[in-house]
């Protein structure tokens, strides 16, 4: 990875994954263990790809780190990067490498049924690899569990006030606990806190409070359409997620994070960014595969500070 030139500087840098997403839909009840009727498309993913696309559209500078193959996949997704104004000098292309896909199946209520990852390209994204000049003059870090345990590690050292991290995946969400530890903003949902902790949850606010017992500082727990949890500054707070009609989860999380850390670069605490990140997901909710930009209207009223926000301390 080539970092930037100097005087370039980055309101977020974005590391991890770029891949594409293969999502099926069935048109009737999800039946395993048999071949099911649908329809299937291609679209650009990975969740840092999937963050910096939004946060870009939202007029931010960004860019994003991550690997790619030297195939028809990876050359799509780069030309696609740059459609959406994300910069690509940190995007390394491997010639012995396949651009990584990500299969998912839905149900026609567009809920998860089945996925299938095979990233394995990150794996070389190693602490040695990482931009660190472009790190430590980005205004904001985000990266992804896609990133190999130690990298997330030497991330945690290089950036311990500015770095955001997203668990992904219950498989994945042990790579986060470095940056846990060490005062990094997490994102993770409730079962991928139960892979963190050891430990079965019933809610969002009792894996946070578990989580901070065990010594993490900023966290941010989601739990589907039921309540989510926040830890910031010590305390430990629940926020109300309001019901939506689901046309496909796909990417409502990526869009939660993406809401909350814009307006984080706003200026705002924690609790009070997460009502820009409910009312993106919401909006991911409603419309089927990856929100390609964050409405409008949602921008505007994260930088004008319109945004009705949390509970108070």
């Amino acid at each position: 990875m080539v970092d930037p030139a100097q005087g370039t500087r980055l309101d977020c840098l974005a590391i991890g994954g770029c891949h594409r997403d293969l999502v099926g839909r069935t048109d009737a009840a999800f039946e395993p263990a048999t071949s099911c009727p649908g329809k299937i498309t291609e679209t650009s993913g990975g969740v840092a790809r999937n963050v910096a696309v939004l946060m870009a559209n939202a007029g931010l500078t960004v860019a994003l780190a991550t690997r790619i193959g030297d195939d028809a996949a990876g050359r799509a997704l780069s030309a696609a990067l740059r459609s959406a104004g994300v910069r690509t000098e940190l995007v390394d292309v491997d010639p012995a490498a396949a651009t990584g896909t990500y299969i998912a199946l839905h149900d026609r209520s567009g809920e998860l049924a089945a996925a299938l990852s095979d990233l394995s390209i990150y794996d070389a994204i190693r602490p040695e690899a990482l931009p660190r000049a472009a790190i430590a003059d980005a205004g904001l870090v985000f990266a992804d569990a896609n990133l190999p345990a130690a990298t997330l590690e030497a991330l945690s050292a290089l950036a311990p006030r500015t770095l955001a991290v997203d668990a992904i995946s219950r498989a994945k969400a042990p790579r986060v606990a470095a940056p846990l530890r060490a005062g990094a903003l997490v994102f993770v949902n409730r079962t991928s806190a139960e892979a963190l902790s050891g430990r079965p949850f019933t809610s969002a606010i009792e894996a946070a409070a578990t989580l901070a017992a065990a010594g993490a500082r900023r966290l941010v727990v989601t739990d589907g359409g039921r309540p989510l949890a926040v830890l910031d500054d010590g305390g430990v707070d629940e926020l109300p997620v309001p019901a939506a009609d689901v046309a496909d989860v796909t990417g409502a999380g990526d869009a939660l994070i993406a809401g909350t850390l814009l307006s984080l670069i706003g200026g705002r605490r924690l609790i009070d960014a997460l009502s820009g990140g409910i009312a993106a997901s919401q909006a991911a909710l409603a419309v089927r595969g990856a929100l390609p930009a964050l409405p409008a209207a949602l921008v505007a009223a994260i930088r004008n500070g319109t945004m009705q926000t949390g509970v108070p301390r």
